[in-house]
């Protein structure tokens, strides 16, 4: 067989390769980093409070939803969330293994999630006959590099509650906005389309039961969408009316649990107020925004998405008034993200899993806004033309890159492609697991352990000193012990 090296050689094949492997490369570090989770925290108390153990399947499910009943009262109202978390909680059914393929499967519905997401979104750019898979793939790696980059995915990736409870309905509601977006082709039959919106419903029901600031966010985006479609075509689409009602149902039956009162009030000491709420969700959206620009490469990523919105631009037709209302309206995504966050807490707390949803809000919607801006910047000086302004754009993001504070020993990624590489991980894994062990067949009642070393980047078992710590209760009664502590150091 001839290997036609003129076709094999062509810049788009190249682009696409190096593209794949970028992702590729990019997904490996975080599954295997994955891989290695181990039990933490809430994965005990929660797996005790659910209370079912190597049951038949009909029993465990009835179990789950019993958990989630329980938590709606008397805790929070992500229905979806919760259900997620007891159904397939490894500790109430095949342990360390079972977390393994959650973990793994976790990481990858997030990118898989984010992918669809993407690529039907710059569907509505690009030529509709023709997929320019070279464009799509490069913007995607922009995307998910950005937002691993960020660094802020411990709980996500590396801890199971944090992945059911918040990285599974983030995934879940990407898809249903990939959907929605799919749903609006007029190229697609009157069935399909019926049969998109279905789907794109029901699975921003499930999303609107995640935690609040999912919530939140997805019923901001497609609402966003729903006007974006509405300015773009002159009319209101019945279809889309009915998915962000959806979103909207099911965001008031997770705000209605009177869980989330009775925890209101017990977080929010004397007096919350609202107008606090809303200073610290500005506070904490402009130190995250400052902190990717400064210590990540978000500034490189903006450039870049800017010279793809240049190279977009004659693309974008008539669309490209409606596109920028959304697109500016789109750069608040951030404060309603962060403001559920604020209210729920009742101060400046922002924990680590809320993190991560705010920097995929972030991330996505200020570089949608640089291509919006680079189309603009065609539009208006024609800098597509301009062959020596294209060049002065790369020279721009070198300086950038130059100028940050992030070098490529400090990048997020390259810390936990070391520690996958260096072994830290497994041992950590090992570690851990003989502590498990050894809770599980030792013959004392009071249990003293040996806390494995602390690692970074990674979310680590802990215990504290003290046998009344919640924590320990809740390792002790799942392991049918008196009390269980850390050895003091």
């Amino acid at each position: 067989m001839k290997i036609d090296w003129k076709k094999v050689l062509d810049r788009k094949t190249i682009v696409i390769a190096l593209n794949i492997v970028i992702i590729a490369l990019m997904a490996i570090v975080m599954v295997m980093g994955a891989s290695y989770t181990v039990f933490v925290g809430d994965d005990f108390t929660n797996a005790v409070r659910i209370g079912a153990f190597h049951v038949p399947f009909f029993e465990y499910a009835g179990a789950s939803f019993d958990y989630v009943k329980s938590m709606y009262l008397d805790w929070q109202g992500p229905y979806f969330a919760m259900f997620v978390q007891a159904f397939l909680s490894p500790l109430n059914q095949f342990g360390l293994t079972q977390l393994k393929i959650v973990m793994i499967v976790n990481a990858l519905f997030f990118m898989g999630s984010l992918f669809f997401m993407v690529w039907t979104a710059f569907g509505y750019v690009l030529d509709g006959h023709d997929r320019k898979l070279h464009i799509r793939l490069s913007l995607f790696s922009v995307i998910l590099f950005s937002i691993l980059d960020a660094g802020i995915f411990t709980e996500i990736f590396f801890w199971y509650c944090g992945a059911t409870a918040y990285c599974m309905p983030l995934s879940v509601l990407q898809v249903s906005i990939g959907l929605f977006l799919m749903s609006n082709r007029d190229s697609l039959s009157k069935r399909k389309r019926n049969v998109l919106t279905a789907a794109s419903s029901a699975t921003l029901f499930l999303a609107a039961g995640g935690s609040l600031a999912i919530t939140g966010t997805g019923c901001y985006v497609i609402l966003l969408m729903t006007v974006g479609f509405c300015l773009a075509s002159g009319k209101i689409s019945v279809r889309n009316i009915i998915i962000t009602v959806s979103g909207i149902a099911g965001a008031l039956i997770n705000v209605a649990a009177p869980g989330n009162y009775a925890r209101h009030s017990e977080s929010s000491g004397e007096g919350f107020l609202l107008f606090k709420a809303v200073k610290w969700t500005i506070k904490n959206v402009c130190a995250e925004t400052e902190r990717l620009s400064r210590e990540t490469l978000f500034g490189v990523m903006i450039i870049a998405m800017i010279l793809a919105g240049i190279y977009l631009s004659e693309r974008m037709g008539t669309a490209l008034k409606s596109y920028g209302i959304v697109s500016i309206l789109a750069l608040m995504t951030g404060f309603v993200t962060a403001f559920p966050v604020a209210f729920g807490y009742g101060g400046p707390y922002f924990p680590n899993r809320c993190y991560f949803v705010l920097d995929v809000a972030l991330i996505v919607s200020i570089l949608n806004f640089a291509v919006f801006i680079g189309c603009c910047l065609d539009r208006w000086s024609g800098m597509r033309e301009n062959k020596s302004v294209i060049a002065v754009i790369p020279i721009v993001m070198f300086a950038v890159l130059l100028c940050g504070e992030e070098t490529m020993e400090s990048s997020a990624l390259l810390t936990v492609a070391k520690s996958v590489n260096n072994g830290s991980y497994r041992d950590y894994y090992e570690q851990c697991t003989a502590v498990y062990e050894y809770l599980e067949n030792c013959p004392e009642d009071d249990v003293a352990i040996e806390m494995p070393g602390y690692i970074e980047n990674f979310e680590c078992f802990y215990l504290d000193e003290d046998v009344n710590g919640w924590v320990n209760v809740g390792v002790a009664r799942y392991y049918h012990k008196n009390s269980v502590r850390a050895k003091s150091q």
